[in-house]
């Protein structure tokens, strides 16, 4: 049995990785026997501190620096890595990169967490370059089935792991209810990084009728000045910006909308559903693995497509003013979906398996 887990990770931002190591480290309940390695981040050492875990603060002036300053730890504690028989993780392509050197100085075989879906580019050096890390790993845990079936694809003598990212359903109370005929149109919730990628310019180019219904923006990103400048001009665009306890504003919508091009997973739209709001999504692999098969074809619209995304949400109204129960239904079947996919316990089972077991 392995005994300590040690999580390398260079962003030199607080973001979504970020966000997944104080997660991680919250759902394995290792306390000190979870480690993470990173530059320094007050967001991060916070999140780990409060999980109990430890962290080591890569000092370095610059992205090579941060590396380099990587090695070295390696170095120094290859003895009491080898002696506690540790589990070495890599987290997302930045620092999958180093599995050779870790063997190298370690003699340990890491295990690599990949985030991002591949691209269909066969000559992207950057690509291939993660596949020939990705062997020297023990093995690489993909955060979605979608996610996994396209690095076995790409590379099938590679051993994957599917642990699809969990969701903990527990705050949210909120359920939908039907708004009955004449009512005013749905208020509309945006959630996840301001950028061009996730189709914000499509739903603010979709979404911005004089009278429409409120569409509420919350997150930060690239796109979040132009956000801000629209919603000034415009009543119903709303721009909240990054908001804590999140779940608090959700249940105050009774839509959630995803225009992203491209997901490995959806916090956004899990959160949605757990929070009884009806999703209208882009039609993407990852929110058709995350809403399932029964999931109304209606609600899904093609990356892009804003009239498609003017449809959905018309859609969307139209289930809302129904009085036959069908919101309900659509939603029950997505949340007992994600219960049985997404939840916890079978995350930490699932990651306990691959961290802790001896290799």
């Amino acid at each position: 049995m392995k005994d300590r887990v040690y999580l390398f990770s260079p962003p030199q931002v607080f973001g979504g990785a970020e966000v997944y190591q104080i997660r991680l480290a919250e759902l394995m309940h290792l306390q000190q026997r979870f480690t993470v390695i990173s530059p320094p981040s007050p967001e991060l050492q916070r999140g780990i501190a409060k999980a109990g875990g430890g962290f080591v603060e890569l000092n370095g002036n610059g992205g090579i620096a941060i590396r380099l300053a990587f090695l070295a730890w390696l170095w120094r504690n290859r003895k009491t890595l080898r002696q506690h028989a540790a589990a070495l993780v890599l987290n997302g392509r930045g620092a999958a990169y180093f599995a050779p050197m870790v063997i190298l100085i370690t003699g340990i075989s890491p295990v690599i967490i990949c985030h991002t879906e591949l691209t269909a580019k066969g000559a992207d050096i950057k690509e291939w370059l993660f596949g020939w890390a990705l062997h020297f790993a023990r093995r690489a845990v993909a955060v979605s089935e979608t996610v996994a079936r396209q690095h076995i694809h790409r590379w099938p003598a590679l051993p994957v792991s599917a642990i699809p990212n969990w969701i903990d359903s527990a705050p949210y109370k909120h359920c939908p209810v039907s708004q009955g005929a004449g009512a005013a149109p749905a208020d509309i919730a945006v959630v996840g990084r301001l950028a061009e990628n996730k189709g914000i310019l499509d739903i603010l180019a979709a979404c911005s009728d004089v009278g429409g219904p409120d569409v509420h923006f919350y997150g930060e990103g690239p796109l979040h000045k132009t956000v801000e400048e629209m919603a000034a001009c415009i009543p119903s665009l709303k721009a909240h910006g990054h908001v804590e306890a999140l779940w608090q504003q959700l249940s105050r919508h009774a839509i959630l909308l995803s225009a992203s091009y491209s997901e490995s997973f959806s916090y956004s739209v899990a959160e949605g559903i757990h929070a009884g709001l009806l999703c209208v999504v882009s039609d993407i692999p990852a929110h058709r693995e995350l809403l399932g098969p029964d999931y109304p074809d209606a609600l899904y619209f093609s990356p892009g497509d804003r009239h498609g995304l003017r449809a959905a949400l018309a859609a969307a109204r139209n289930y809302l003013v129904r009085t036959d129960g069908s919101v309900a239904d659509i939603i029950g079947l997505a949340k007992a979906r994600m219960h049985s996919r997404n939840g916890p316990d079978q995350a930490r089972k699932d990651y306990c398996a691959v961290l802790l077991e001896a290799s």
